[in-house]
Parts: C-alpha cells; structure tokens; sequence
C-alpha cells in the first residue's frame, strides 16, 4: 500500500504543481491562458480574439486550475491517511474523483487537438499504477462471493 501512496501521491504533487504554476501565470503575471499556446495558435490568430474572449478563456484558466489545484490538495490526505489504512471508501472515492478528472483531461484535450496527451499520458499513468496497486493490496483478502 506504501506504493501506491507514493505513486497517487506523486499525481496529486504534479497536478497541484501544474495547477498552482498556471494560476500564477494568468493571476500573478497578468499573462493569458497558456492554453492558446498548448492548440498551437499562432501570434496572429490570438492578437485576432477579442477581448472578451481573452477574458473568458482566462476566467474558465482560473477556475478550472483552481479547482484541480484543490482536489490535489483535498486527495492528498485522503491518499495518506485513509487509503494506506487500507479504508475501502477511501479507495471508491479516489476511482471516482481522480478517475473522471482523468477521463475529462483526455475529453477536453481532444477539442484542442490532443495538445496535452504528453502530461494526460503522465498523470493517468500515475493514477492507473496507484488505484491498480491500492485496488489489489485491499481487495486481494476479499474472496468472490460467488465461489465455494
């Protein structure tokens, strides 16, 4: 179970890390969403987007980083605490939450031509190796109710 701690906890430094680097450069920098640059605009296509637009993909930067940067830090202790102790809610819960936040990476990368595979390909690795590891050192006790 140690391992897998190790392996979901290292997702939840990178996603935080990812998380908190992106929101210092909308908020602190002044800086437009980093996503233009990730679907491959060119300097002439962004100079074209109104202001307007600029302000919506920065808003949807900000909340969507805000809001991964804090499931990083609520899964955290969840992973050190609950799922080492080998709590199977613990485990469900971090399927669910970790799982569709994967799932959606892979979904919203796609509308931009897949310009974030390298760090989905990353993080999902990470969090598959953790579940499968934490999965298996939980339920390899449990027999199948259906054999005798």
């Amino acid at each position: 179970m140690k391992r897998a701690s190790t392996v979901l906890s290292i997702w939840c430094g990178i996603n935080f890390i990812l998380a908190f680097i992106i929101l210092c450069y909308v908020i602190v920098f002044k800086q437009n969403s980093p996503i233009l640059q990730v679907a491959s605009f060119s300097e002439a296509e962004i100079a074209s987007l109104s202001a307007k637009t600029m302000a919506a993909l920065n808003c949807f930067t900000i909340l969507y980083n805000s809001c991964s940067l804090m499931i990083s830090v609520l899964t955290w202790p969840l992973i050190r605490r609950n799922l080492v102790a080998g709590q199977k809610w613990a485990f469900w819960l971090l399927v669910g939450v970790i799982g569709f936040v994967e799932a959606m990476a892979f979904l919203a990368s796609s509308y931009i031509g897949n310009g974030r595979w390298q760090v989905n390909v990353v993080q999902s690795v990470l969090y598959l190796t953790g579940i499968v590891l934490s999965g298996f050192s939980i339920f390899k006790g449990v027999k199948n109710e259906f054999s005798h």
